[in-house]
């Protein structure tokens, strides 16, 4: 009987202490994954940077396959500024013919507004380097877009994505 309130008092304790750790994790550091498709995104720490507006980047890898995607989230410039993300990949001709070659000599598959998914829906992501990681991210068109992509779909004939991450894990920081 004292063993199983002891048991209780225990596992009563560490529930906190999980929860204290999740609140400390920053985006810098957060791994998040699409449920459908099973892509990861994985931040890492800004380190020297080309952009100055970058507020952050991470990879995105690919199901069944050994791509890593590059990717960040830059700031938009003037009063309503908002956090823009863009996930890339290297060109093939078709890519340049279309145009989508971008100022880094990749292209992108997918670009736009990123969101933070709390507890009370959708939020503008925050701008400070030490952002704490929300529990999920929306990264509005993206299943459409990467599941369109060839890289994606001949890896993954019946594969699907959606829009939502959720977080999964936190890096060493």
């Amino acid at each position: 009987m004292i063993l199983r309130k002891l048991a209780f008092v225990f596992l009563g304790l560490l529930g906190p202490i999980q929860m204290a750790n999740a609140k400390e994790c920053l985006l810098s550091h957060a791994t998040y994954r699409e449920p459908r498709s099973g892509a990861v995104l994985q931040f890492r720490p800004l380190d020297n940077e080309p952009a100055a507006l970058t507020a952050q980047v991470f990879s995105l890898s690919v199901p069944n396959t050994d791509k890593n995607l590059p990717a960040d989230i830059t700031w938009t410039n003037g009063k309503n500024s908002f956090p823009l993300g863009t996930i890339r990949h290297a060109c093939t001709d078709d890519d340049r013919e279309a145009g989508l070659q971008d100022g880094s000599g990749l292209c992108r598959i997918w670009e736009g507004q990123v969101y933070a998914l709390t507890g009370g829906g959708a939020e503008q992501l925050n701008s400070r380097e030490a952002t704490p990681a929300p529990k999920g991210l929306l990264l509005p068109d993206f299943g459409v877009a990467f599941t369109e992509w060839a890289d994606f779909a001949n890896a993954n004939p019946d594969g699907s994505a959606w829009d939502a991450f959720t977080l999964t894990g936190c890096g060493d920081g």
